[in-house]
């Protein structure tokens, strides 16, 4: 089970460093969720990106596309309210992080808990893995205890 911060889940859809990593995730059939923070930021970095000459018109629409297929059928969005971001003082106080990257990590530990007590005493294999390209939340990531995915590292 994989939780992609959005740093990470751009590499779906921009070849770069790390996307064949991302995309063979996809590949798999396993779980992949994302905060609904993630589609805003998405669309911000697409943006940016054409705003930048990195894509060009019909460039940026595919991506689009290729985003709003994933989140309606590849995706499953954990929201936000006050569960899922219990972690979030706690995080902030500890480490100095952004809002967005306190966000992601919250979800993850939400999503980590809610795997955790659905399994109850049955042992299982199903681990969360907390998917990021940021090397700096990536150590934070580490040093909270979850496992983490840089696809950066894999290619």
């Amino acid at each position: 089970m994989l939780y992609l911060d959005a740093s990470a889940l751009m590499k779906r859809y921009y070849e770069e460093k790390g996307s064949r990593a991302v995309s063979a995730r996809f590949e798999t059939g396993e779980p992949i969720f994302t905060s609904v923070l993630s589609y805003g930021e998405v669309h911000a970095a697409m943006g940016r990106k054409f705003r930048s000459d990195e894509a060009n018109v019909q460039g940026l629409q595919r991506r689009r596309e290729a985003f709003t297929n994933d989140w309606l059928f590849g995706l499953s969005k954990v929201d936000l309210n006050v569960n899922t971001m219990s972690e979030l003082p706690r995080l902030v106080e500890q480490y100095d992080l952004r809002a967005g990257d306190a966000i992601h990590l919250s979800a993850a530990f939400w999503l980590k808990d809610t795997v955790r007590l659905r399994q109850g005493s049955a042992p299982s294999d199903e681990i969360v893995e907390f998917g990021v390209a940021d090397r700096r939340l990536s150590k934070i990531a580490a040093l909270c205890g979850l496992r983490v995915f840089n696809p950066e590292d894999s290619s």
